[in-house]
């Protein structure tokens, strides 16, 4: 059954009036995004009416957490196959023994910076098809902090003035992949960052050019889709204005009406939208080890 919360009618939850649920108990993180769900299995097969609540908790809340999931690998590949192909990912390193997964990984003796972007950010936006999403579990999280922030980028978008809005609708932001490596090699050995260090990607799939608000392929709602994270330029612009937008733009996921926060524990499973939120590792665990798990969804090329 629902909890009682998430029957309450007329609650306007992510920018929405809150969804009902009959057969799994959510609650809402945050008004701005966010749900845990209870009730649900993961190592076992879900049936259609799980799941389609399941799908319909992920659309309107962008990012859904599991509690107590002590998934195997194929157990965490079979469920993030409901929500599409898996893929992987040029820079991201592969979890051993399995090549369709990623690790995030920073023993208690590293420091923050073998874990790319302690900045809010959208995986691999320099990718034709950028992902749909990450379904993540920790193997090992911290006692204390190494939390996931996520911000709402639908609320970011609608949150701006029309003509602000008018303004973004007409960008289009170049983002590229091709350097990272070569940028990594020429930082001191204790300032890199834990890459691929081999890929089969083509150069061409490597920098691609998206609308800076992007539109949901079935509710048409808009959000920004600008971020720091392998930004090159507006098209267009010039690097001084290019870079004068992205401050302002850059700036609006730290708005904490628009955020969750996520707390990881061990077999904690996270699916994010990677499409319309932006996400940030909280590094804050000194001393700790933290160990994330994740498989990566392909998705749609972003539409204007």
């Amino acid at each position: 059954m629902a909890t009682a919360r998430s029957m309450v009618a007329g609650v306007t939850v992510a920018g929405r009036p809150m969804p009902q649920f009959q057969h799994i108990q959510v609650t809402p993180l945050t008004g701005a995004c966010g749900a845990e769900i209870r009730g649900v299995d993961l190592r076992r097969p879900l049936s259609p009416a799980v799941l389609a609540e399941v799908m319909g908790a992920f659309e309107h809340f962008l990012v859904i957490v599991f509690r107590d999931q002590p998934l195997t690998p194929e157990q965490h590949k079979s469920f993030s196959r409901h929500f599409g192909e898996l893929t992987d990912l040029p820079q991201a390193p592969i979890f051993p023994g399995h090549p369709d997964m990623q690790e995030v990984r920073r023993e208690a003796d590293e420091p923050a910076s073998v874990v790319p972007f302690t900045r809010f950010h959208s995986d691999s936006p320099f990718l034709p098809n950028p992902p749909k999403c990450m379904v993540m579990r920790a193997i090992d999280a911290p006692a204390y902090g190494g939390d996931t922030a996520f911000a709402n980028m639908y609320l970011a978008y609608e949150g701006l003035s029309p003509a602000m809005q008018a303004l973004a609708n007409g960008l289009r932001v170049v983002y590229s992949g091709k350097d990272i490596w070569k940028k990594n090699q020429a930082l001191d050995p204790e300032k890199r960052l834990r890459l691929r260090t081999a890929h089969d990607f083509t150069e061409d799939r490597l920098e691609s050019t998206h609308p800076a608000v992007r539109r949901h392929p079935v509710s048409g709602r808009k959000a920004l889709y600008v971020c720091r994270a392998y930004f090159k330029r507006f098209e267009g612009y010039g690097d001084d204005e290019s870079q004068a937008l992205l401050n302002f733009f850059d700036s609006l996921p730290y708005r904490l009406q628009y955020q969750c926060r996520v707390r990881w524990e061990r077999n904690t499973v996270i699916v994010w939208d990677n499409r319309f939120s932006q996400h940030c590792g909280v590094h804050d665990y000194e001393g700790e080890r933290r160990h994330l798990v994740r498989t990566t969804v392909v998705g749609e090329a972003p539409l204007p």
